[in-house]
């Protein structure tokens, strides 16, 4: 499909992609990854109300209804948080380029949550990120049907956020973590697709008290890893999760293949990113992370699964102007 031109006049804002949960933060932590993400340029317009123009690197797969795109349903909000009345109030047009394939555990619908959020703001003259927050979750919720800010938060501010609170009643700011700069995240893309609903869908209902303290303990260890800048001790952490991980393993076909030579190329940890089916690897920089991420390839594919692999840093900065 040919993309509509962007018009001269419209401002041009990108959002990073981002990987959540790292293993045993299921739903609190986030980080946004440097490299790709999606674009979103927006105009004001005399016509009331959000529309989206165009969108592009979707394959035709996502709807341009605004009730229903993430990009849309964020610059909705903005747009109400601006003007509480209607009368007056502008309308926006969106146009949206994907950056990364959907439904790959990547923060996705996030990356356009985030964007379609900062483009509005950036229009209307909110200047508060924080603001934006209950935009940016509210989207994500129209996306799944769940609450849960850890790929948007880490979108719309960068680096690497645990998420104290996802009640869209009382959203509060995540606090920022700290994170060595020798940290790298080995993403490894199989040619497949799980949908965040789905691999909701198989989590356990309700957790036993020795699972919940063995998970509190986990997640605390990240935590002091990551303020000790102990790469092992990150990596150790990440690959404890016994609750969430094993329940959705059985979804990625060649999971424990992968992860084992994950393993034996040298990452520090491993778990699926996000949802998945993509899986993460912690490393230290040098050679190692792209090591790790051929072994990897070549595992899926013995499995039968085309994949591909990537190496990223954290990055800092979250959604901007461009």
């Amino acid at each position: 499909m040919r993309r509509e031109a962007i018009p001269c006049g419209a401002i041009r804002v990108f959002a990073p992609a981002s990987v959540a949960n790292f293993g045993v933060g299921f739903d609190v932590l986030g980080a946004a990854l440097d490299g790709p993400g999606d674009h979103v340029s927006a105009r004001l317009t005399r016509r009331a109300g959000i529309r989206i123009v165009s969108i592009s690197g979707d394959g035709g797969r996502l709807s341009k209804d605004p009730a229903q795109n993430t990009a849309a349903v964020a610059a909705e909000a903005v747009l109400r948080l601006a003007f509480r009345a209607k009368t007056g109030a502008p309308g926006i047009d969106l146009w949206l380029e994907k950056g990364r394939p959907l439904a790959r555990g990547l923060g996705s619908s996030a990356a356009s949550a985030a964007a379609g959020a900062f483009a509005a703001a950036t229009l209307l003259g909110v200047r508060s990120r924080t603001r934006l927050l209950r935009p940016v979750l509210l989207a994500e919720h129209a996306a799944d049907g769940s609450w849960h800010g850890d790929n948007g938060f880490a979108a719309l501010l960068g680096g690497f956020v645990l998420v104290e609170d996802s009640d869209p009643r009382h959203v509060s700011l995540p606090l920022s973590l700290p994170f060595p700069d020798s940290l790298r995240l080995v993403l490894v893309h199989p040619e497949l697709e799980l949908p965040t609903k789905v691999a909701r869908a198989v989590l356990p209902s309700s957790v036993t008290l020795g699972q919940h303290v063995h998970g509190a303990a986990a997640l605390a260890g990240l935590i002091s890893a990551l303020y000790r800048g102990d790469l092992a001790a990150l990596g150790r952490a990440v690959g404890a999760d016994a609750l969430v991980e094993p329940a959705r393993a059985p979804l990625v076909p060649g999971y424990d293949a992968v992860t084992g030579a994950m393993r034996d190329a040298g990452a520090l940890g491993w778990a699926l990113a996000g949802a998945g089916p993509s899986l993460m690897a912690i490393s230290e920089e040098g050679k190692i992370p792209e090591t790790i991420g051929r072994k990897a390839v070549a595992a899926f594919r013995r499995a039968g699964i085309a994949a591909s692999a990537s190496v990223h840093r954290i990055d800092p900065l979250g959604a901007r102007l461009i």
